[in-house]
């Protein structure tokens, strides 16, 4: 990945409410049935509520309802395919895109789908072609906006997607989202922790992500030796590897008050997304099997002390 002139966040963006974590733009004739929908269900797989337009009826002017959606998203992930230019509703997607960069400190990636950067830089190519049709018909101010906006996300730290399998670019494409968007996520750990590199390397080590099984890992000891602190500073660690994580807290209290059923929904609101009713915890068990059964999945379960 290139440089990077994306400016950091601020402790005021930090703590904004977002309806979407991203909103996918892109040139629908180009990459709807292709690449994007494989990254829109890549995306979503990994629970992370992304925003597509394909579904809305396109006219020349872009609606307010869209914008306001792009505004409402924290990340936007822009797709440059070859006739992406040639669209003004796109060109206007991505002006308010790099408005609310500018203005709401909005993350912006792009990705170069079988096209040059420098054409998207300078709109050569088959984007001077389209630009050559806009300056006819377009008034001049818009199209130095659209012109603007392409130079400018095009500088931006971006993936190139021009050979190899596309899984493979729409994966670390997914894992740099995800990690962007877990800092929201991440759970909280004072600052004065000092002493626990051998025991987090240690406890990472037991829980290899590479292997395809199921792997169980009990932390045991004393009160007071910050069991829960080193579960959570790896859980914060490795869950991005994961397709979907859950930190169930206070168990052993949960559990004596009764309530098994809480925690059952709790995991899997965490890890499939969904608010689901069930009457005993039996079912649960059934639901939770048939859930999770194929996913990839992390789950920590604080202050255990019955098997």
């Amino acid at each position: 990945m290139a440089s990077s002139t994306q400016k950091p966040s601020s402790s005021s963006t930090s703590v904004r409410k977002y309806e979407f974590e991203v909103f996918l733009s892109f040139r629908g004739e180009d990459t709807r049935n292709n690449f994007t929908d494989h990254l829109f269900i890549n995306l979503d797989g990994m629970g992370i509520k992304t925003f597509r337009d394909d579904q809305l009826e396109r006219g020349e002017e872009i609606e307010s309802e869209l914008l306001k959606t792009i505004e409402e998203s924290r990340i936007s992930i822009v797709v440059f395919s070859k006739n992406y230019a040639h669209s003004k509703w796109c060109l206007d997607e991505l002006a308010k895109i790099m408005d609310c960069r500018e203005e709401m400190e909005q993350i912006v990636l792009p990705v170069f789908y079988h096209v040059d950067p420098f054409d998207v830089r300078k709109q050569t190519g088959s984007f001077g072609e389209a630009f050559s049709i806009h300056e006819r018909n377009v008034d001049a101010k818009k199209v130095q906006r659209w012109r603007d906006s392409l130079t400018e996300a095009s500088n931006l730290s971006g993936f190139h997607v021009n050979d190899g399998y596309e899984s493979k670019h729409i994966k670390e494409i997914v894992i740099q989202i995800f990690k962007r968007s877990m800092n929201s996520k991440l759970l909280h750990i004072n600052d004065d922790i000092v002493g626990m590199g051998f025991r987090l390397k240690e406890l990472k080590s037991l829980l290899s992500s590479d292997l395809n099984d199921i792997r169980v890992v009990g932390i045991y000891g004393p009160g007071g030796i910050d069991k829960t602190t080193i579960a959570k500073i790896v859980y914060n660690e490795i869950q991005y590897q994961f397709t979907s994580a859950s930190f169930l807290q206070d168990v052993r209290e949960t559990f004596n008050k009764g309530s098994q059923l809480q925690l059952q929904q709790e995991l899997l609101h965490d890890t499939v997304g969904n608010d689901l009713e069930f009457s005993n915890i039996n079912k649960g068990i059934n639901i939770i099997k048939a859930r999770l059964g194929s996913k990839k999945v992390l789950i920590v379960i604080d202050d255990v002390d019955q098997l």
